[in-house]
This record gives structure tokens, sequence and C-alpha cells, in this order.
């Protein structure tokens, strides 16, 4: 089934047979420009310069699948489609007309792409793929083709990530310490719980974290008061009964709203425990009071490993991984796949933004970050790496995942740089 994407993908990359064309109405059609495309709302294409017969005409185009396609989307009662000089369409089956009633000249697409440019096309939206559609033919483009498109794919996620954090700082009245710690809970909290430390956090002013780093069981005690881990009245433990105390102070000291979000341990290991994740950013705001200008000045993963792989929670949690249940001793440090989760999701992104906000671009210098970043291992990459593709640093890693989600998820082929060069072989 021929999807509008094909059509978008033909008309961009020119590659209509040559001029002169045949229109619906028996005229012919020379294509002087095909115009740019329109990324909003409107007609696909914009100022284009067409030869219709003797004519020469100026405006937009407009690509559909089929003719009727023009009344089922409610055209011909919409002024913007009123400059619209041709009509693309795969197959046509009506004239369409504009909301003055003005006859649209169309041009059928059908009788003159190859079989072979739709074979191609066909295969790639019908594959039945373990993975991705192109599986078995990406091993055959030349590694440059993926690596150039890695390169933009890495541009368009780390765009992605950035847009959210600067909308974040309007609502925090441009408070960038304050958005830091929003996306520091959030990654701390993980897959399982990200969710609800963000909405705590957001519930908690950024304010009354500044006025509590210099003690840490009172920090402590916020965040787990405010995750409502301090609610239980059957844990008999001092540590535990003393926080519970801080807290009920600290929320009548700051006016402090009531907390409707919990937490989860199920499916958890005990290390990525809820007390722990936020024992470990209880320590690290304790211990690293200009938290947020150290990290927008870090310019390698190896130097974020320093700062983060030094934290040390309270100690009463070297022995526990939660309240009132003593465990072995170990290490609750900050590990270094969290550090680099940090690094690559929370940091790198956060300086781009920051940059950004102060009309810096430091685009090439994010990307040489993530190129001196180890490359990151899940199930996803791992099928990647099984087609014999370069993962081999933090920027194709994010790319590759960009990839997956945006495009081969969606069988968005034709707006893939890949799926346009098998395509074009």
């Amino acid at each position: 089934m021929i999807r509008e994407d094909f059509l978008q993908y033909l008309w961009a990359e020119h590659l209509l047979p040559d001029s002169p064309l045949q229109l619906s109405n028996g005229e012919n059609l020379n294509i002087l420009s095909y115009g740019e495309t329109n990324p909003y709302g409107g007609p696909d294409f914009f100022n284009a310069r067409l030869r219709m017969g003797t004519l020469q005409w100026a405006g937009n185009v407009e690509l559909h699948t089929a003719s009727s396609q023009w009344y089922a989307h409610h055209h011909e009662q919409d002024p913007s489609y009123g400059n619209v000089i041709l009509h693309v369409v795969w197959e046509h089956d009506v004239e369409v007309f504009d909301f003055q009633q003005n006859i649209i000249p169309t041009l059928e697409l059908k009788p003159i792409i190859s079989d072979d440019l739709v074979e191609k096309y066909t295969h790639l939206q019908q594959a039945q793929a373990s993975f991705i559609p192109c599986e078995e033919k990406i091993p055959s483009l030349h590694n440059n083709i993926i690596t150039n498109w890695l390169n933009k794919l890495y541009t368009e996620r780390l765009q992605e990530k950035a847009q959210p954090i600067l909308t974040l700082l309007q609502e925090t009245q441009q408070d960038w310490e304050a958005v830091f710690f929003l996306k520091l809970l959030k990654s701390f909290g993980g897959n399982i719980n990200g969710e609800a430390f963000w909405e705590a956090g957001k519930q908690l002013p950024f304010s009354v974290i500044r006025k509590q780093m210099h003690e840490l069981p009172q920090l402590e005690a916020l965040l787990m008061g405010q995750l409502r881990l301090l609610e239980a009245t059957n844990i008999n433990c001092p540590y535990y009964q003393s926080l519970q105390q801080e807290y009920q102070y600290l929320v009548h000291k700051h006016t402090l709203p009531p907390v409707f979000f919990k937490v989860q341990f199920a499916k958890l290991r005990p290390p990525n425990f809820p007390t722990i994740r936020l024992a470990q950013i209880a320590a690290l705001y304790h211990q690293e009071l200009s938290l947020f200008d150290k990290c927008m000045s870090l310019d390698s993963y190896h130097k974020a490993l320093d700062l983060f792989g030094k934290i040390t929670p309270s100690s009463y949690w070297k022995n526990h991984f939660s309240f009132g249940k003593e465990s072995k001793e170990s290490s609750k440090r900050i590990t270094p796949a969290q550090i680099a989760n940090l690094w690559i999701n929370t940091i790198v992104p956060m300086q781009y933004a920051f940059a950004r906000s102060r009309g810096k671009d430091i685009l090439a210098d994010c990307k040489a970050k993530m190129r001196t970043t180890p490359a990151e291992h899940n199930s996803i990459l791992e099928r990647w790496e099984k087609l014999l593709l370069p993962n081999t640093n933090a920027l194709e890693s994010q790319a590759i995942l960009q990839l997956y989600k945006k495009y081969c998820n969606k069988h968005a082929c034709m707006t893939c740089q890949v799926g346009k060069a098998l395509l074009k072989k």
C-alpha cells in the first residue's frame, strides 16, 4: 500500500521523470522548481514554480495518495489551501476544487513511477522483520551513510531533550538550579520511580532544599518524607524515628503541601531501592554545595565519574537498603552505570539547554563529549550490533535509540536517510 510519505519522498528528492509530464487534463507540466518542504500546517510544499501549458505559475503543492482525500481533509473549505497550484496524487479518482471553486490541476504519479522503485518501497513497508524494516539490506550500505545519519540523529535527540528543559525553566521562574534538581530526581528515580520522584520534587520548592543543604539528616528527611517513606508507625528504628521528627518539623516550618506520590520497591534490586536513591541525592547536595555550577563546567565523562563517584550516603545506609532492616555492609555510592546515565541523559542535555538560553551554540562540543563517552548497552543496541553496524560511543548509542524509536518503530523509512539511500540503490 502506497502511503503519502512515499509521494513526499519522490517530490522532495526530485525523483519524478524528466519534464514535460502530463497533467490529468492533458496539459504539459514542466517543473521549474519543486519548492520547499512546509514543516507547519497547510500545503506540503511552498514556493514551487511550474509551467503548465503555456503559463508559468508560482505557489504551493499538496500531495495525497488519492485525489478524493482533498475532500476527506476538507481542504476545499480552507483558505490556506487557496494558493495550491498543483495537486500531486498517486491515484486520480476525482477532480478537486479550492474554496473559491477553482479547479486545481492534478498530476497522477502511479503511471509514471518505475515498478522497481515501487517494489523497493513496498518491501520496506511490508518487510516481516524481527528488528527493523531494512535489517536485510542495511549492512550493504556504505558506513559513511550510516555514520553521517547517526550524527544528525544525535542532534535531533539532543534538541528534543533540551526543549522540555527550557519549558521547565519558564515554570520555575528561570531557576536553573531548580530545573536541574528536578531532572536529577527523575534520573535517580529510574523507570520505576522516576515519575513519582519528579512529581514530588515539583511540590518541594528548591528554596527549601537550598536552606537544608548543610544538614544531611534534614535533607534526607525532606526527600524521604516527600516520597511518603516516613509514614510507617511500626518501624522500631531510632534513625527512622529521628527522620520522622525532622520531617514533621520541616513540614510545619516551610508549610509544605500534603504529598500524594508513593514509590515502589517491587521489581527493583536492593541497590536501586528508592531509599538508597534518595539517600544518594541527599548526600550529593550536602557534599557538593555548588553542584549545578560544577556540572555545567564538566568537560568529560571521566570528570563526571570523579565528581559523582566520591559521594557517600550517610553511615546508616552502609548496612541498610530500607528502614529497620539490617543487611550486609556494602557501598551505596553512585555506580558508574548511574553516572553514565546521568552524564548522557541529564548533564550534557542540560549544558546544551543552558548554553542555548544564553545565545551560545555548543552542539559540536556536546558531540565531542559523547564521542569520548563509552557506548551504552541494552537489548536494542545489541540487536543493532548483530547487524555489524557501529555502536562505538555514546553519540552513536543515543542516535541509534532515536532512529529505532522515532523512525524504525513507525516505519518512517521515507524520512530516514537509510531508507532513502536504499531506494536509490
